[in-house]
Formats: structure tokens, C-alpha cells, sequence
């Protein structure tokens, strides 16, 4: 899987129990660094050029920038299990190596997390609230309804999800396609990004890597909506640091209705709205996202 051009110099690996995750790391060089940090997930069947506007922006404005392809996905090569769990893990992997770096005192660490990379960071904010002093949440925030999700049960059942998969290899006219609802307008967008996720997108259904990592995923995930959602739900009551929710506007993949759990167990929660975009603003609008993560990275300085 190639990288977006602009990012395939600050391209690393780290090898842990399970694998290697690829990830991005705007220090180029090993050696210590404290420049308060900034830990980008991505979301479910995506991997970590999703910021590839956001993530040199963010650099450039004095951050040292991190962001992964979270287990079975993209390039991180993964033989072990995956779930929730796992991508929590690797991510808090992640950061201890990157302040291992540090021994003379740790950098600020915020999360930013989008969709399911979203939950990914409130798992590792309040299992280790040590490693974030914030939490920027993009698209989606959990708990929501402490029930399944219909479409993720359905393509976590065995047959069903790897078929879905397999038949999308066969139709690339298809996969192509299923892009569309990610974004407010995805015609409108530039031509080399229409480019790049419409060849990502037939890359990511011929990984056998990916499929594995996007089913194993979504199961977890439907474990979690059934089990897991009043355990978070309690957890990040209990968080101490700042929560930041930003949505595009015309998100129809997670509707904002889907919110009003979540900002009602953290009134202190600061909302806020990217205008003419969907599930993906770091893509589609990442000059009026990146004004937003700035804004929030930056209240209270």
C-alpha cells in the first residue's frame, strides 16, 4: 500500500507482541524531542493517510505529529488478534516508545481521533489518562444506544462479512462507490484525492491483511456496543482532561442525534461544526479542521 507522497518520508515501523504497525512520526530523527505530541487514529477500513492534509498542517505549526495504521490495517502486518483492545494497546505502545525518547520529562500528549478512531482514544484517555491531556473526538463519540448496530452485526457474522468483502473484489466499480457516503461531496473534492481513494479503496479490498483486521474489527466492535458502552460510559465520566467534539455538518454516516448521550454525560464537552462536510472532514475540509484542532489545542493556554 503506497503512501500519500508528502508523507512517505516520515513513514517508521515499531514492532510489538502480534506484529508491526506503520506509522508517521514528523520527527524524523531518534532523538529527543518535547514538543507536546499529537496522536492521530484513524477510523474503521481506513488507515493513517486519512491526515494526509491535517498531519503536515499540524507539524507546522510546532506539534510533533504522530499517526498509525492501527492493527491489520494499511501497512501495519498483524498475526496476532485483533479487537478494540489491541488498537488501544498498540497506540499506547506507541506513545511510551515515542517518550521513551524523552527521559528528561514528558511532552503534552493529546488524542484526535476520527469515527472508530474516535473510541480507540477514549479507551487509551481513560485507561491511561497520563497519556492525554485532551481528547479531540471527530465524527463520532461513545457510548451511544447500548444495543447492536444492525449493518456491523451483519458484517461481523463469519460468511456473510468475508463475502461482502470478497464480492467488492470482483465489482471495483462498486467498492469505488461505497466512498460516497463518507463525504458532504465527493466530486467536489480534488482531483489527485479522487485519485488516491478510488486506487486506496481497491487496494484495501485486495489486502488479505485488511479484511481480516476490518472483520475482526467489527466484531469487537459489536461485543462492545452489547457489553462495552456502559463501562466506557462510566470511564470517561471519571476522565479528567478536556473533551473536544467536532462534526462536519453534514455527516450522514453518524448523525449528530447521535451525540446527545455522550454531551449529556459531559455537559463540559466544547461542540463545534465543520461546514459542508461528512463523515471524513479531515479530508474533505482539513484547512477548517485543522482551524478547529488549533482552537482547541490552544483553550486554556
Amino acid at each position: 500500500m503506497k503512501c500519500w507522497p508528502a508523507l512517505a518520508p516520515f513513514g517508521k515501523r515499531l514492532s510489538m507482541k502480534g506484529g508491526e504497525i506503520f506509522y508517521y512520526d514528523s520527527a524524523q530523527d531518534s532523538g529527543a524531542t518535547r514538543l507536546p505530541i499529537l496522536a492521530l487514529i484513524h477510523g474503521l477500513g481506513d488507515e493513517a493517510d486519512t491526515w494526509r492534509h491535517v498531519f503536515p498542517a499540524l507539524a507546522s505549526e510546532g506539534f510533533r505529529v504522530l499517526a498509525p495504521d492501527l492493527p491489520g490495517f494499511g501497512r501495519s502486518a498483524w498475526k496476532g488478534h485483533i479487537n478494540l483492545r489491541v488498537h488501544a494497546k498498540a497506540v499506547i505502545a506507541l506513545l511510551e516508545k515515542t517518550l521513551a525518547d524523552n527521559p528528561n520529562g514528558a511532552p503534552e500528549i493529546s488524542l484526535i481521533g476520527n469515527s472508530l478512531g474516535v473510541g480507540i482514544a477514549e479507551m487509551v484517555a481513560c485507561k491511561r489518562p497520563d497519556l492525554a491531556k485532551r481528547i479531540i473526538l471527530i465524527s463520532s463519540c461513545f457510548p451511544i444506544e447500548n444495543r447492536i448496530i444492525k449493518k456491523f452485526w451483519l458484517l461481523g457474522l463469519p460468511f456473510l462479512g468475508k463475502k461482502r468483502y470478497r464480492d467488492l473484489r470482483n465489482n471495483h466499480k462498486a467498492a469505488q462507490k461505497s466512498l460516497y457516503p463518507y463525504y458532504a461531496d465527493f466530486d467536489g473534492m480534488e482531483n489527485a484525492d479522487k485519485e488516491f481513494l478510488r486506487e486506496r479503496v481497491i487496494e484495501r479490498i485486495e489486502s488479505a491483511n485488511q479484511e481480516r483486521g476490518q472483520i475482526s474489527t467489527v466484531r469487537s466492535m459489536n461485543h462492545f456496543f452489547l457489553y462495552g458502552s456502559r463501562l466506557v460510559g462510566r470511564a470517561i465520566k471519571k476522565y479528567p482532561g478536556k473533551i473536544y467534539i467536532i462534526f462536519g455538518d453534514k455527516d450522514i454516516v453518524y448523525p449528530l442525534a447521535k451525540t446527545a448521550l455522550f454531551r449529556g454525560m459531559r455537559k463540559d464537552a466544547e461542540f463545534t461544526l465543520v461546514t459542508d462536510a461528512g463523515h471524513l472532514p479531515q479530508q474533505e475540509k482539513p484547512e477548517a479542521l485543522v482551524a478547529q484542532i488549533l482552537r482547541a489545542l490552544r483553550a486554556g493556554d
